[in-house]
């Protein structure tokens, strides 16, 4: 499905390396007023003030307050921007730019000009409980358009309604393939989003997809084409103790590790923290499983992150929040503000080493909020200002301080009820987890 796009020549002049009329343009839009519209009403003007031209991909996320009214708003923002396509989710909490809003009724608005890209909107459906991964996967490619020129998926669901146990490894299985120059196996493209949040109970959420909004279901959009999507998982951990191999286990029970009791292994290696990470014990302690067996050594992003849910003294076991089996490597981590921060500012460090994206989507756990941090908007605030421009010497160096007159680069986003995003090449539901879509453009050999 094409998404309608104009071409404007009065940007050509202005357009980097990329050739006339590709620049991808992001702006984003928050309104904290109580009515419906007139909160839409103000978002789009926002939008209008930042954005020349009508969004191909306007996405909408709105808290509680505003969650039965998701028609309405659309309807208003439609009338208003012109967007091509529109996608929204109803979350605990959303943001936009810094701001953090989690009591107080809001809109967070993030509009995308993308010229010459494929935006295809898809709705999960018609998935058989009876049909293998394979068969699911080959379904879902279809219905996500998950084609050669596939960049990014953003995937939004309603935790009460969708399977996720099979259709996220379907999702992941449901990407094409091709083997780098360095003959490594890579999947093309990438999937990432998250859980509406906004409701405790069945029916409680809200979907909305073009002109199509539901309680339940699974949906999203596929871009393909001119854009780089690049991502940031950020599960805010550390490891603790040493990678141990699962000798026996039995569904999501670990019945031993390294030839002993799982419970006794973890034991041990608690008594031997420090006193220091033995007070972070109150956070909860966590298991991270190797994603890729194959590498020699395992450091941050290299484990998937799962809840210990507790153990058993008389045989040993413990239970964990996966599906285990004999033969996988695991390592406990501890999670705590801290290590959350460092965690993040690392995987930053990384992005700089590219050019600055023009936007990004954010969806944080909901347990990452001001609570957690102990000051509002801390993923957002981080991501937003990662790549501003550092001072000169001969600046730092003047009297007084320095004005940095950059306002960060366009970001909005929601506190999801879990979070979409891979892991080496995998894509994975998570908790505790900060998942960042940065919008760039793209690189030159696929241009």
């Amino acid at each position: 499905m094409g998404s309608g796009k104009q071409h404007h020549p009065e940007h050509d002049a202005d357009a980097p390396d990329q050739g006339a009329g590709e620049d991808i343009v992001l702006a984003n839009a928050l309104s904290t007023r109580e009515d419906p519209i007139e909160a839409a009403a103000e978002a789009a003007s926002r939008i209008h003030q930042r954005l020349d031209t009508a969004p191909d991909l306007l996405m909408i996320f709105v808290t509680p307050h505003h969650a039965q009214r998701m028609g309405m708003i659309a309807d208003t923002l439609r009338e208003s921007l012109g967007s091509s396509h529109m996608l929204g989710v109803s979350a605990h909490a959303v943001m936009s730019g810094v701001t953090e809003i989690n009591d107080d009724p809001g809109i967070a608005l993030l509009a995308c000009s993308m010229p010459g890209v494929r935006i295809s909107p898809f709705w999960v459906d018609h998935l058989s409980p009876r049909d293998s991964t394979d068969e699911r996967a080959a379904k879902l490619a279809d219905q996500i358009d998950a084609g050669t020129d596939m960049r990014a998926a953003f995937f939004f669901a309603d935790p009460f309604s969708v399977p996720l146990v099979k259709l996220i490894p379907a999702l992941s299985a449901a990407r094409m393939q091709h083997i780098t120059s360095s003959g490594r196996v890579e999947s093309i493209g990438t999937i990432l989003g998250g859980m509406a949040s906004a409701a405790t109970r069945p029916g409680g959420n809200t979907l909305l997809l073009d002109g199509e909004v539901r309680s339940s279901g699974a949906m999203g959009v596929t871009l393909s084409g001119p854009i780089r999507v690049d991502t940031v998982v950020s599960q805010g951990c550390r490891p603790i103790g040493h990678p141990m191999i699962i000798t026996r286990a039995r569904g999501n029970l670990i019945l031993e590790l390294a030839g002993v009791k799982a419970v006794d292994a973890i034991r041990e290696i608690v008594h031997n923290l420090s006193q220091h990470d033995k007070q972070l014990l109150g956070n909860g302690l966590l298991l991270g499983r190797v994603i890729n067996e194959h590498k020699s050594h395992f450091g941050r992003g290299d484990f998937l992150i799962r809840n210990i849910m507790g153990g058993d003294e008389e045989s040993g076991a413990v239970a964990v929040a996966d599906l285990v089996t004999a033969g996988q490597t695991v390592q406990l981590h501890l999670h705590d503000e801290q290590t959350a921060r460092e965690d993040l500012s690392l995987l930053l460090d990384g992005q700089r080493l590219y050019e600055k994206p023009a936007g990004a989507l954010l969806v944080s756990c909901t347990g990452r909020s001001e609570k957690f941090f102990e000051e509002p908007g801390y993923d957002a605030k981080t991501i937003a200002h990662a790549f501003d421009r550092v001072p000169d010497g001969a600046a730092l160096a003047k009297a007084g301080a320095e004005l940095n007159t950059d306002e960060g680069i366009p970001l909005a986003g929601f506190f999801a009820a879990g979070e979409i995003a891979p892991i080496d090449e995998q894509i994975f539901q998570h908790g505790h987890t900060a998942v960042a879509g940065l919008f760039r453009r793209p690189d030159p050999l696929e241009r």
